[in-house]
């Protein structure tokens, strides 16, 4: 045997891969095609939308301020409810059956209770069972506030609290679920080398529970961007409640309720963008 015979011989054959065909995925997705086809082709022979109209209302001043609003709403809803749930989630992992029991009711209660319920009562029951604010500051007379309820819980000030303090539920937990993640033998080894726990949890336990955190809490962030749409319940001057007035006067109900459903789907594609950094910058692992 000759050594070419012999090179030719001991070169290895490369060997082909097939896949195999996932039916189930590609049925599946020929399915939704399907339905998604014929719902587009119904509403164009129902003429079911006036692009004109939409186009003409999509970047409307009023339009626009609705935008905002929601998203400045959602945005300052959301930084309220991380400090509340910073502060509840700590209470719950304190060890303290006092502290964990005040928060885990705190929980239950902003949970299980609808948030346009919170909405409601943060509006019209605070001015009923104060009728005027007035706060000192303690042991002078300096006054940091008088003034009528009514003029002081404005939509606003009423939507910021409700959707906060029943987020706060939420990140509490979801915090929580981070604090816990990170593993106790790095607790006790940063005491071990004399840290406090103050120092523990600053230097320990908050920067990694952060990076846990952070899917969980970007989707919570889009909730509460929809969730703006609540606040049109108690006429704060939202994406929804301006849409909703718009075509109570000209009667085109779907053009502005596409005209609403597109902006709050650009506030997602927002949020999700932010997430996406976030998640990268500071992965988990």
């Amino acid at each position: 045997m000759t050594v070419a015979a012999s090179c030719a011989m001991a070169e290895p054959r490369a060997v082909r891969v097939k896949h195999r065909l996932r039916w189930g995925a590609w049925l599946l997705s020929a399915i939704v095609l399907l339905v998604t086809g014929m719902l587009l082709v119904a509403a164009i022979r129902a003429k079911i939308m006036n692009l004109e109209v939409f186009l003409t209302y999509f970047t409307s001043e009023q339009v626009l301020l609705g935008a905002r609003n929601a998203l400045i709403l959602g945005t300052l809803a959301l930084a309220l409810a991380s400090v509340i749930g910073l502060v509840v989630a700590l209470m719950r992992v304190s060890g303290n059956p006092i502290l964990a029991g005040l928060s885990a009711t705190y929980v239950y209660f902003f949970r299980g209770t609808p948030m346009l319920i919170q909405l409601l009562f943060w509006f019209n029951a605070l001015p009923t069972m104060f009728q005027r604010l007035h706060l000192t500051i303690p042991f002078t007379d300096i006054v940091l506030l008088d003034a009528p309820t009514t003029t002081v819980v404005t939509p606003f000030v009423a939507a910021l609290a409700g959707l906060g303090l029943a987020e706060g539920a939420y990140m509490a937990e979801i915090i929580r679920a981070g604090i816990l993640a990170v593993d106790k033998g790095q607790r006790a080894a940063a005491r071990a080398i004399g840290m406090t726990e103050a120092q523990v949890l600053r230097h320990v336990v908050i920067p990694q529970a952060a990076r846990i955190i952070i899917p969980a809490g970007g989707n919570q962030y889009i909730m509460l961007l929809k969730s703006t749409s609540l606040a049109s319940a108690i006429g704060f001057l939202e994406l929804l409640r301006i849409a909703t007035d718009i075509y109570s006067s000209n009667f085109m109900v779907i053009e502005l309720l596409a005209v609403a459903a597109f902006w709050y789907l650009v506030m997602t594609a927002f949020a999700t963008a932010i997430q996406t950094v976030l998640e990268k910058t500071f992965p988990q692992r």
